[in-house]
């Protein structure tokens, strides 16, 4: 009696580890993008209206006409970095747009830093002093993202680099004290910009850094 006991238990835990083996063998769509590490962060993304005018980022531009011209890097990329993925890739470049930006108003320097390299992350530090002073205070109601689009990818001394296009809407609040009176200014933009993505492959830091920011509009 023992022994059929244990036999059924011994069948039980088999089972359990092949149906596990073949759950976390696959992609379901979920897994964290190995590309940027967003940790507790990722709850800091903004809620965006009409949802159903968003399309999925993982569809964003999967016919890129100039993908050919980086797939020797894309290649590279992939055996390089394990499990980096184009599509991932883009999912975690949409999130860092929003955190950035919400960092930014938040005055997150922990995020930032993490999501910014050296140079540009002086840059957004001095606009959070200057802002400061002035008694202003930036909020965000809607970051979206509309499209983006990859225009190149380089690797140079085990530096990749991967330029986006990313074209979004924005609508922000500026709140500023004088005088003991407060007054508010409300913006919504339609901004073009082109960010450069980069990452060290032998870093053991999993994110990759925006490292410039230039706008075309």
């Amino acid at each position: 009696m023992f022994d059929i006991i244990n036999l059924i238990l011994l069948i039980i835990v088999i089972f359990i580890l092949i149906m596990l083996r073949s759950v976390l063998g696959r992609r379901t769509g979920l897994e964290k993008p190995v590309v940027i590490d967003f940790d507790e962060h990722k709850s800091k993304a903004v809620e965006t209206n009409h949802e159903d005018d968003v399309r999925n980022p993982l569809e964003i531009n999967e016919d890129e006409k100039n993908i050919s011209s980086f797939l020797g890097e894309l290649k590279y990329l992939e055996k390089s970095l394990k499990g980096f993925d184009l599509k991932y890739f883009r999912e975690g470049a949409m999130k860092a747009y929003e955190m950035i930006l919400i960092g930014h108003s938040e005055e997150d320097h922990k995020t930032l830093n993490s999501l910014l390299g050296k140079e540009l992350y002086e840059d957004f530090k001095a606009s959070i002093d200057a802002r400061n002073e002035a008694a202003q205070k930036l909020e965000y109601s809607i970051i979206k993202v509309s499209e983006l689009q990859i225009d190149d990818i380089k690797i140079e001394k085990n530096i990749a680099s991967i330029t986006c296009r990313i074209n979004a809407e924005t609508s922000s609040t500026i709140s500023e004290f004088k005088d003991d009176e407060k007054s508010t200014k409300r913006n919504s933009a339609k901004t073009k910009e082109v960010w450069t993505f980069s990452k060290n492959l032998k870093s053991k830091d999993p994110n990759w850094k925006v490292i410039a920011i230039s706008r075309l509009n």
